[in-house]
């Protein structure tokens, strides 16, 4: 049966304990608590977009999407995050995170207190925003060439992490979280790619205990040189074995790592990079072993088989979707005999709709829904998803 990965849990997802894409830093799911109703709401789908609103939809369990109102928020928007019952926004005009609760039962949302938050004293940014591991700190990464950390993610009493900001290469984008099975409970990594290095480089740094960030021994690792490495995805597979893939904007492929379970040190899987579509950006994970790819220079959307050693496979043919170029988000469904993926086509002013096989992962194209406003990044909402 399809799995969600933990990082878009909170009842058990919100970004914290049990959160979704592992990490790409910009698309996320997460649970409320139950709250006692016999009733399971729609999940919701929430949608940044060019104007300083946020879309919301209401998601069928067929995949179609009902409009909701829309809410107040940041411009431009290119990550998002979510920790207990909290959408978090990054807004790179100011460098601020705009932080909003969620109604369990209607999808509105409302300013949680003490939002916008501030991250310093930089000009622009974040480039990126994501919760780490446990749902205790919140990073970004900044054009400076520094992450920044702080703890009680999307709350008012927000505090830098010791040692805050970190060095960070050229440029760090996105992000991406692991736990380390074989070093203790606690122990987890932090990753981020590096569009300014000329190697392609991937950032790795180790989570102490108390949130600080620490350099891997052979950070960063590169990946393809000039490559434009973007959006970053770790998954696992059902032996415990983790894998880091990595979108190459400018080269068309996907980098693929190794987790060492112990360190959180890189190495390249055989066969990596693995060829992908033009212009690759958003990876999200669905169907167990599966990997998805938007590829925003052609405008598909293509699923990758993921070995037992973390070879990727094409699985079937890629899915258009008109001109979306945006970002991804994936609705797992137990009673359909396919899951939603949702495509931001910023363009067309849209949101496409991808078809996952529920058993094989194969996609195929589905039915587009207009916008108000011009879609950038998606985030989903879901009280109950898949354990």
């Amino acid at each position: 049966m399809a799995k969600r990965s933990p990082e878009f849990l909170i009842c058990f997802l919100i970004v914290g304990p049990c959160l979704a894409l592992w990490g790409c830093g910009t698309s996320s799911r997460f649970c409320g608590l139950a709250c006692g109703s016999s009733t399971q709401p729609s999940p919701f789908l929430y949608a940044t977009t060019t104007s300083s609103q946020i879309e919301s939809f209401s998601i069928a369990s067929t995949g179609a999407l009902t409009p909701l109102a829309s809410s107040i928020g940041p411009a431009d928007s290119q990550s998002t995050a979510d920790e207990f019952g909290l959408l978090l926004f990054a807004d790179s005009s100011s460098n601020e995170v705009v932080v909003q609760s969620v109604n369990f039962g209607t999808g509105a949302l409302t300013p949680a207190p003490g939002s916008p938050i501030p991250l310093g004293s930089t000009s622009s940014g974040p480039n990126s925003i994501i919760v780490g591991p446990f749902g205790q700190n919140l990073y970004a990464s900044e054009p400076n060439g520094t992450i920044v950390g702080y703890s009680n993610p999307g709350t008012a009493m927000m505090t830098v992490l010791p040692g805050s900001p970190y060095a960070a290469g050229f440029a760090p984008t996105q992000m991406a979280v692991a736990q380390l099975t074989s070093s203790g409970s606690s122990a987890a990594s932090l990753y981020a790619s590096d569009s300014g290095d000329p190697n392609g480089g991937i950032l790795a740094f180790a989570v102490a205990s108390d949130g600080s960030l620490s350099p891997i021994a052979g950070s960063p690792f590169a990946t393809t040189p000039n490559a434009a490495p973007s959006y970053l995805l770790s998954t696992s597979n059902s032996g415990g074995d983790q894998f880091l893939f990595v979108s190459l904007s400018n080269a068309g492929q996907i980098a693929g790592f190794s987790i060492d379970n112990a360190t959180g040190a890189l190495a390249p899987i055989p066969g990596s990079p693995f060829t992908a579509g033009k212009g690759p950006g958003m990876l999200i994970s669905g169907i167990a072993n599966e990997l998805i790819v938007i590829n925003t220079g052609d405008h598909t959307v293509e699923a990758f088989n993921i070995s037992a050693i973390g070879v990727l496979t094409p699985n079937g043919s890629p899915a258009a979707v008109g001109t979306a170029n945006a970002g991804i988000a994936l609705q797992l469904e137990r009673t359909q005999p396919s899951s939603p993926l949702f495509a931001a086509d910023t363009a067309a002013s849209s949101i496409d709709i991808v078809n996952v096989d529920s058993s094989s992962g194969a996609i195929s194209a589905g039915e587009t829904v207009a916008a108000s406003s011009p879609p950038l990044q998606l985030a989903i909402y879901d009280q109950f998803p898949l354990p």
